[in-house]
């Protein structure tokens, strides 16, 4: 089998920044909050919330994106993963039991989903891929299953 490599769909950067700015507005908002009774200890919580978030947003998002990617070689699947921690997990194609897709809505709405192995041992899921990308990846895991 010739190696193929697939990297994250290319809605994911815009996935997770919306995932990261839901999370955020909350905390913005509780910002506001504690700017109106105690302004210096708002000050600085502002700045410090706005700087993660612009740091998540700016740098570790698209650094994400880069890292992240599965690949497909010699009858072995590997995930890679991780900005901070690194991740990297490879399976053997004939040890996966069962292989499935699924989509938030979210990821419905962005054309992502997540293809979910279970080889003996603990499920594994890559997340954000692209629909296509994933029902190639499930066909070939599917085929190498039948052989």
């Amino acid at each position: 089998m010739i190696g193929l490599k697939f990297g994250l769909g290319k809605q994911s950067i815009r996935f997770w920044r919306l995932m990261g700015t839901l999370v955020a507005l909350p905390l913005f908002f509780l910002c506001g909050i504690l700017l109106s009774f105690r302004g210096e200890v708002g000050i600085a919580l502002s700045i410090i919330v706005v700087s993660i978030y612009f740091l998540y947003v700016f740098w570790y998002v698209p650094g994400l994106f880069q890292a992240s990617q599965v690949l497909l070689e010699e009858g072995r699947l590997t995930w890679r993963t991780g900005m901070i921690f690194r991740v990297s997990i490879t399976l053997r194609l004939e040890n996966i039991l069962t292989a499935a897709i699924s989509q938030s809505p979210f990821q419905q709405m962005m054309g992502l989903c997540t293809l979910s192995v279970r080889p003996v041992g603990a499920p594994i899921s890559m997340r954000q891929l692209s629909k296509e990308d994933a029902l190639v990846l499930l066909r070939i895991i599917e085929e190498a299953a039948n052989d």
